[in-house]
């Protein structure tokens, strides 16, 4: 993936367009925007369109794959589509190679996340379900049938443990599922009072999840067991006291309206950011507390 290249999807009538940001260098070497001297901001160049015009609404998503940079998802309401990027010194172009269509005939793809640990693997929702899509054969390789009670909003894999993925619906649930058993979630909790917009990892500690929902709440979780570093502790010799149980570690009340975005810092593991529906951005940071207990 190059990182002057971006995708938009979901524009009015358009399924996804790949950009160039020109000066990307020369801007990370300027001063600050906002400062004298700063570059002017310069326009996106568009380069190509994924496929032809579509109906107002179908684009959900464009999904570019992180382990084969030359590979990019593009989510409908009806369809998933895979296509094929090749760049040249005059222009980018992008084959479709493969397309697969909703499981539920009148259900629809509400969201996706490539599997960062495998090359073809994806993971959807459709509707309440679940299911892990085989690019390579365009076939479902795992499907869990309701796997909420109600639409599944956001997905994201374990950064650190494979086969490991996590969902929240709005059934005000986050559920925690080992792809390889996936019968049962491994883990699941009523984490909101109405829909959960968002769950992610920790990129660098995945013992913390974050998540977020229409109650106007950001919650930070801690979930060590199910963990790619579970407490190595002696609980027989242990104080009982030193023993941290999983679950909630806080809740953020600084949005009034629903919260419809919760990330991490890509740069400091502690460090996060969630969005309202009514524009407001707030930066917050994992307690202190919570941070030594991880790194002591």
């Amino acid at each position: 993936r190059l990182p002057q290249h971006l995708y938009g999807g979901g524009g009015a009538g358009r399924g996804g367009s790949l950009y160039r940001m020109d000066r990307l260098a020369e801007r990370e070497a300027a001063p600050e925007a906002g400062h004298r001297g700063a570059p002017a901001p310069a326009p996106l160049a568009e380069l190509l369109q994924l496929g032809g015009p579509c109906a107002l609404g179908d684009s959900v998503d464009v999904l570019w794959n992180p382990v084969l940079p030359e590979q990019v998802a593009s989510l409908h309401r009806g369809t998933v589509r895979l296509w094929s990027l090749s760049h040249a010194a005059a222009a980018s172009s992008a084959s479709e190679s493969g397309a697969a269509p909703s499981p539920r005939e009148e259900g629809s793809f509400g969201c996706g996340r490539w599997d960062p640990h495998h090359a073809h693997a994806l993971a959807l929702a459709c509707e309440s379900d679940l299911l892990t899509l085989d690019t390579r054969s365009m076939k479902s390789a795992v499907a869990v049938a309701d796997a909420h009670e109600q639409p599944v909003r956001g997905l994201d894999y374990n950064p650190n443990k494979p086969n490991t993925l996590l969902s929240s619906g709005d059934d005000y649930h986050v559920k925690v599922w080992d792809l390889r058993k996936p019968l049962t979630p491994v883990l699941s909790l009523l984490a909101h009072a109405h829909w959960v917009t968002s769950a992610t990892y920790n990129r660098f500690h995945d013992q913390l999840l974050l998540s977020c929902g229409t109650d106007s709440q950001v919650k930070l979780w801690r979930a060590a067991a199910i963990s790619s570093a579970p407490p190595s502790l002696d609980y027989e010799e242990a104080d009982p006291s030193e023993v941290e149980a999983d679950g909630i570690v806080r809740p953020y009340t600084d949005h009034e309206q629903s919260v419809f975005g919760a990330v991490w810092s890509a740069a400091d593991a502690w460090i996060f950011a969630s969005l309202s529906l009514d524009g407001k951005v707030v930066v917050n940071h994992v307690p202190p507390s919570e941070k030594y207990k991880i790194l002591l």
